[in-house]
């Protein structure tokens, strides 16, 4: 709960820093473009203002994905900011649009000023601090909206250098290389939204995390005591954050609390090893047992049936043996069974060597039970 509050209040805090400067540069800009005649200019300000656009989207959803999960949403509410980064991918596409039909349309010639390129160099120092500042809060929430919005403020620097090389151009007496600067910096735009949206839009329908991270995922698990062969392993992918499915081999005569604590320690390790794993679900599987998607040639007594096969081939040891506490173990080889007897619920002077041997001879009767032993408790 605290994790998720402080992801919130750094995903909040850092956006509100980000939004503060894009108003101040993309306004300042604009102004400088008008009076200069840039076209760029202008373009390069309105880029400024759409990371503006984008801190308010970046902002809400940061407020509502980091909310518990409830019962509508038992995955958590991590899937906004998936869906915030596609829509301000739209977004940006749009503005890219918007500036090659401007440039296009309009034909006057800008002026190189002062304030125009003192415009542009602030964007520059201020916008490659916002993209470090930026991308190392997302990098330590483990937030890919942050990070993309880190890049989209990159983008404003990249644009921003494009813009001065157009009036570079124009210095040297070439008219046409505003156009040119504007069309970049259009595309730059363009290429980042297409990029945006392609990524996000493969985590909503489930893509695979990395192999790399499944690799190592998979390598802390196998270093674990009494955990074997890691398998039939899913992943996804939700805001940055792995949801993963796991099935494991554990010693096949284990007890299931047993299984559920190695289960648990998995889990333990995945998490504190792997930042990035939000959620895991452990399958147990006992070593040796036939792969879930084969057919196994055995056909299995259910346990209510074997317990009353029990109940009545050791009838007559009902003293001392409790059959509800008998360990059932389904193997590929076949079923065995443990039966546990109280030693100190016998008669008085009873040779358990002896009853032992009845045991197995009435137990010999069951003949779908491969292997049986007894143990004794004293």
């Amino acid at each position: 709960m605290k994790n998720r509050q402080n992801e919130q209040e750094i995903a909040k805090k850092v956006t509100l820093v980000g939004a503060f400067w894009d108003t101040i540069l993309g306004l300042a800009k604009i102004f400088a473009g008008y009076f200069s005649q840039s076209q760029a200019l202008i373009a390069d300000g309105i880029h400024s203002l759409s990371d503006l656009v984008t801190d308010v989207f970046v902002y809400i959803s940061a407020n509502n994905s980091h909310a518990e999960p409830d019962e509508e949403h038992p995955y958590g509410h991590r899937r906004f900011e998936t869906l915030t980064t596609v829509f301000l991918g739209i977004v940006l596409i749009i503005v890219a649009l918007g500036i090659i039909i401007d440039a296009l349309i309009h034909h006057q010639t800008p002026q190189i000023t002062w304030y125009g390129i003192a415009a542009l160099v602030l964007t520059l120092i201020v916008k490659e601090s916002i993209f470090h500042y930026t991308k190392k809060a997302g990098e330590q929430i483990n937030s890919k909206m942050l990070i993309a919005n880190a890049w989209h403020s990159r983008s404003d620097a990249m644009s921003s250098i494009a813009v001065l090389a157009g009036l570079g151009g124009i210095y040297l007496g070439w008219p046409w290389a505003d156009k040119v600067a504007s069309i970049i910096v259009s595309l730059l735009i363009g290429k980042i939204a297409i990029e945006m949206i392609l990524e996000n839009i493969a985590e909503l329908v489930d893509t695979a995390p990395d192999k790399k991270i499944i690799e190592q995922i998979t390598q802390t698990a196998n270093s674990l005591k009494n955990v074997m062969h890691p398998h039939d392993i899913r992943a996804r992918s939700m805001a940055g954050r792995v949801h993963l499915d796991m099935h494991i081999h554990v010693p096949s005569h284990i007890t299931v609390s047993e299984g559920h604590y190695i289960s648990d320690k998995v889990i333990q390790a995945i998490k504190t090893q792997h930042p990035i794993v939000e959620d895991v679900l452990i399958h147990i599987d006992p070593e040796g047992v036939t792969h879930k998607d084969k057919k196994s040639p055995i056909s299995f007594h259910e346990r209510d049936q074997i317990l009353a096969d029990l109940g009545y081939i050791l009838r007559r040891h009902n003293q001392y043996i409790d059959v509800n506490k008998t360990n059932l173990h389904y193997l590929t080889e076949g079923l065995e069974i443990d039966i546990l007897a109280n030693a100190s619920n016998t008669n008085e002077g009873a040779d358990l060597h002896t009853l032992d041997t009845m045991i197995q001879q009435d137990l010999a009767s069951l003949n779908y039970v491969k292997k049986h032993r007894v143990l004794w408790q004293f």
